[in-house]
């Protein structure tokens, strides 16, 4: 979802300029005033956090957990 939509535990992202290698899974989300509030499973099995700005503007949920 594009244009600084809040995403949610559970969603299934990528990157919008690179949708064909960089898919993630948000397991978790501190307070969103943190810096980096979105902590994403990557590939490479760890979990690495994120910052609102990049997660909401730069990535799309290809499946949501709704």
């Amino acid at each position: 979802m594009f244009g600084g939509v809040v995403m949610q535990i559970g969603d299934l992202i990528r990157e919008i300029e690179y949708p064909e290698d960089s898919f993630g899974l948000i397991v978790e989300i501190k307070d969103r005033r943190c810096r980096t509030p979105y902590g994403v499973l990557c590939p490479n099995q760890r979990v690495q956090w994120f910052t609102k700005v990049y997660i909401e503007e730069k990535c799309e949920v290809v499946s949501a957990s709704r």
